[in-house]
């Protein structure tokens, strides 16, 4: 891994941030942060509070006017995945036709999120100019993933939020931050019960086996209700993709699900690891606290309420991620269904 990610994203990001105010709905030098025993509580006043404008809609009615991701200047800077190289320069149209030739998933853009909890935090936003809904699939996960080949910070993190997780763009991005101030998030450090741990080598001889690395499920004793899918071997320089594509698979399955059932969900990545946390959610309703993504179901509580900052204390937090999750009977179908379907067609 190059690490030319880590090099030039955060002074990148900051200058962005410095040179256009205009442009962020949240002033993140006003944002206050607690710790209360596991979880962190982040607090500003100019955070957002009020239900995405794309809130219940449905994956099979995508709604297409919404704000998509088209202008240049607002690109912090272009990944190139392949070259591994980042630039402040858009691609020439000749460069990017030299890439549909030779490799479709080059280059890829970060986008200014226009409310940042965390300094640094931007979108990554994969082939833009086709305004592909902001729907995961097992191929985009994967390549999403794939930026962590660019980096070789242990503290780089990759989150999502699906249509009717208050993510309010139809157009495919995830987010990129780095959680250094949180060493970690409180999600990783809870306790996980294997559900099933699976070679994904076929059962059936005929069919040709794709996948060198196994995966484990797990489900974790946390208060926000998520699954956890990580590769059974040791991940290195020299199998992580093959460890990315195992995951990949796996996680695609479950989201496939989800969104056949019309069921929102959040996901977060821990890329050195490649660890993908799973989380089924309801549609939220109510805004009291704040507008919740996945970095409050991780155990990073984000607040435009000043009161819930200096008095929730550890109970209320677990209150109100368990209140953002699926309900019991949906949880137990999702958790059925990947455990049922790893099983018929795996080892």
């Amino acid at each position: 891994m190059s690490g030319v990610l880590d090099q030039s994203l955060h002074e990148l990001w900051n200058n962005t941030y410095q040179e256009h105010q205009g442009m962020f709905n949240i002033k993140i030098e006003e944002t206050h942060h607690r710790e209360i025993n596991t979880f962190h509580i982040l607090y500003n006043p100019t955070g957002p509070h009020s239900a995405s404008p794309i809130s219940n809609t449905t994956f099979s009615n995508f709604d297409d006017s919404q704000v998509k991701f088209t202008e240049d200047y607002q690109v912090i800077c272009w990944v190139d995945f392949d070259n591994e190289v980042i630039s402040q320069e858009k691609p020439s149209e000749e460069a990017k036709e030299i890439c549909d030739k030779e490799v479709t998933d080059s280059y890829h853009p970060l986008y200014i999120n226009p409310t940042p909890w965390v300094r640094g935090q931007c979108f990554l936003s994969l082939f833009p100019e086709e305004c592909l809904p902001q729907v995961a699939s097992t191929e985009l996960l994967t390549l999403a993933m794939s930026i962590f080949r660019l980096s070789q910070n242990p503290t780089l993190r990759l989150g999502y939020d699906s249509l009717g997780a208050n993510s309010d763009i139809n157009h495919l991005h995830f987010n990129i931050l780095f959680s250094e101030t949180f060493g970690g998030f409180p999600v990783e450090k809870a306790h996980r019960k294997l559900l099933k741990q699976s070679s994904l080598q076929h059962k059936n001889p005929d069919e040709i086996n794709m996948f060198n690395i196994g995966v484990g499920l797990y489900e974790l004793d946390f208060p926000a209700k998520c699954l956890l899918i990580c590769p059974i071997n040791e991940i290195n320089d020299e199998n992580m993709s093959d460890g990315i594509e195992s995951v990949g698979n796996v996680t695609g399955m479950v989201l496939n699900n989800l969104i056949e059932n019309n069921i929102p969900h959040s996901i977060m990545v821990a890329g050195n690891k490649i660890e993908v946390y799973v989380f089924p959610r309801v549609f939220q309703e109510e805004f009291s606290i704040g507008k919740a993504s996945f970095l409050d179901l991780s155990g990073i509580v984000c607040t435009h309420k000043e009161e819930f900052f200096n008095d929730a204390d550890v109970e209320q937090c677990r209150n109100y991620l368990a209140g953002l999750s699926a309900d019991d009977n949906t949880w137990g179908k999702t958790k059925g269904y990947i455990i049922q379907l790893l099983e018929k067609l795996y080892n």
